[in-house]
Parts: structure tokens; C-alpha cells; sequence
């Protein structure tokens, strides 16, 4: 008998939280909006927005975009440019997010979805708002439906939710809207890089024999991984940022100073914090005789005759100015701020001299 009274509770328990899923779940008679685009105004005003803020749980504000002169950029990280293009191509999403089916409407019934007001200590979504060009837009925004991936949503104090065609969810962590690129210098261009470890031995990467780098003028297969150098002098080919932050004026565990054949000397001050992470402050020169050297002797490429490459390179105190130029944008772009390098970016910069060679016969 107990058994029997067990397993219909058991059954009546299943069928209360399906009853429950349904009632959130079951089409809502609405207003015959289904179908129809979520903010319907919001395409003509992309152009016109100027400001992005994420809150979640607590009305605390997550992510703050603001567009200064055109580009959107973090105020919460040192004004750092944020990723226009994934932006752009974010908030033309969502202007194009249609109303697939209505849902609930019971404010009771709002966490269940996540749609809940952020105010909650315990909200579970993100409240999306955009202000330029008009009225400001917020925007609640829940869960994803299990199956069809859409998010739920309900616009500003509006008790009606909404399942949406596509998934409009806001990235909720302020690293995730960052422009990434820091500087980007070709291995090809790199001649060597000098390396002082703050306690240590210092020592340089050049180009051996078999064009890969190597410690102090050794051959490459004096090394433990003979393209251990490469991956060094690599760092800054495409180098990328994990955060930005204020210049703690910390003390560098290693000096890596990258010298290019055209001039440019790239100095990383990289050194570890507290959690494990490789923090870095980035200074750029250009010596000006080094490169009008370089751009007036640059070997012609295997594909082209001398004549050719003449027409199709601008001459030397154009290259110049265009050299001195990404200077100075990068020495602006790094005044003042330390860098959160990647893991793998950070262990190649960080090696000693021992790490080479460890394991070497």
C-alpha cells in the first residue's frame, strides 16, 4: 500500500511541474503580434545609438558601452575601443528579432522564463539598455527556449513575455565587448628579440641557419623544442589582450625587447599577479635611420622584377611616415595601461633562459 501511495505521489509530482511548464510555456491569445518584429523602430536608429548598458542581478551594471566620435569604446576600461564590428553586428540582430510566440504574462511566472526585474538580488537575466536616436529601450532578457534556442524576453515594464525567433542574450562579462588587438608585427619583420628576466641570466632570440630563432647565436637544435624561439618571437604577431586596466606601476618579472628589420623596437614589460595571471605594459620606438635604411635597400620580392616593384611601392619617406604614423597610435593606445595577456601568449613570453635549454642534450 505504502509503496502504491508513494509512486502516485511520484506521478502526481511529475504531472504538477508539466502542468507548471505548460502554463508558462502554452501560446498566449495576445494581440496579434506573433510574427512581427520584437523593437520595430530600432533598425533606422542603429546608426544614432550612443550608449549600451548591460545590468544584471541587483540593477548592478554589468557592461557600459558608449560611442564617442563614431566608435564605441568602455569607460570602465580605461576607455579601451570596444569591438565595433561585433556590435554592429549584435545590435542589428536584435533589430532583427521577431515575436514568435507570446507567453506568459503573470509577473509571478517571470523567473521561471528569466525575465524577472533585474532590481531582484536573484534575477537570473540581463536587462538590455540603449539610449540615442529616440525614446531609451529596455530590454528584459531570459532564458533560451531548450529546443528552439530563442530567448525570452519582455520589453520594459511590460508584463508580457515573448519567445523570440533567434537568441539575443548580452554577453554579461565587460571583457567579452573589448577590441582585443593590440599591435601586430609579422614574424618575417622581427630580427631579434633581447630578453632580461628580472633575477636571471638575460639572453637573445636571432634568426640560425634554418631561419628559426635560437638562444644566443646557437643552433636551433641546441634548444630543447627547436621551435620554442619562434613561438617567442611570435608574441607579437597578432597580439591580443584577455583585459585592460590602469598601470598598477608594478614591477616587471621579465623585459622582452622585440627589434624589427624596419626600425620598430617593441619593448613588454610582462610580470605575474597574485592570481595567476601575466599582466604587461607595451612601449614602441621607431629608429627613423634604421627604417629609411630598410624601406630604401628592402630586397625585391622572388615574384617581381626590380621595375615592378617600384611601381607598386610607395617610395621610402611615404613608408616612413606611414611607420611613424602607427607609432604614435600605438604609444597613445598604450599611455598608461597594462594589459591581460593570453596563457599561451604569456608562458612563451615568460620562458627563461633554463626553459630553453631544459631537456637539451
Amino acid at each position: 500500500m505504502k509503496a502504491r501511495i508513494l509512486a502516485g505521489a511520484g506521478v502526481l509530482t511529475v504531472l504538477l511541474a508539466a502542468g507548471a511548464w505548460w502554463l508558462l510555456e502554452r501560446p498566449v491569445a495576445g494581440d496579434g503580434a506573433a510574427g512581427s518584429l520584437l523593437l520595430p523602430g530600432l533598425e533606422a536608429r542603429l546608426e544614432s545609438l550612443d550608449r549600451l548598458q548591460v545590468r544584471g542581478a541587483g540593477d548592478q551594471v554589468l557592461v557600459e558601452i558608449v560611442k564617442t566620435d563614431g566608435r564605441w569604446r568602455m569607460p570602465a576600461r580605461q576607455d579601451w575601443p570596444a569591438n565595433q564590428r561585433e556590435i554592429s553586428r549584435a545590435l542589428f540582430r536584435l533589430s532583427q528579432a521577431r515575436r514568435q510566440e507570446a507567453k506568459t504574462a503573470n509577473p509571478e511566472r517571470h523567473a521561471r522564463l528569466g525575465v524577472e526585474a533585474v532590481a531582484a538580488a536573484d534575477a537570473k537575466g540581463a536587462e538590455l539598455q540603449l539610449s540615442g536616436g529616440g525614446e531609451p529601450l529596455r530590454l528584459t532578457i531570459g532564458r533560451n527556449h531548450p529546443s528552439l534556442g530563442g530567448s525570452y524576453a519582455r520589453i520594459g515594464d511590460e508584463a508580457q513575455v515573448w519567445l523570440l525567433d533567434v537568441d539575443v542574450g548580452p554577453a554579461r562579462n565587460p571583457v567579452d565587448w573589448l577590441d582585443r588587438r593590440l599591435l601586430d608585427l609579422p614574424l618575417a619583420r622581427v630580427a631579434e628579440v633581447r630578453i632580461a628576466p628580472a633575477q636571471g641570466r638575460a639572453f637573445r632570440l636571432t634568426r640560425a641557419g634554418d631561419d628559426r630563432f635560437s638562444l644566443d647565436g646557437q643552433p636551433s637544435a641546441a634548444l630543447a623544442n627547436p621551435d620554442d624561439g619562434n613561438a617567442t618571437a611570435g608574441v607579437v604577431e597578432q597580439l591580443v589582450l584577455d583585459d585592460v586596466a590602469a598601470d598598477s606601476g608594478a614591477a616587471a618579472g621579465q623585459t622582452a625587447v622585440f627589434e624589427s628589420v624596419d626600425g620598430l623596437r617593441i619593448t613588454i614589460a610582462a610580470w605575474r599577479d597574485d592570481g595567476g595571471g601575466t599582466w604587461a605594459r607595451l612601449a614602441v620606438e621607431l629608429d627613423e635611420a634604421r627604417a629609411q635604411a630598410w624601406f630604401a635597400n628592402e630586397p625585391v620580392a622572388p615574384t617581381m622584377d626590380a621595375a615592378a616593384q617600384s611601381d607598386a611601392t610607395p617610395d621610402a619617406g611615404e613608408r616612413l611616415k606611414s611607420l611613424r604614423a602607427k607609432v604614435e597610435r600605438w604609444q597613445a593606445r598604450f599611455a598608461g595601461r597594462q594589459f591581460l595577456l593570453p596563457p599561451q601568449l604569456a608562458a612563451n613570453l615568460m620562458k627563461s633562459r633554463e626553459d630553453y635549454l631544459a631537456g637539451s642534450p
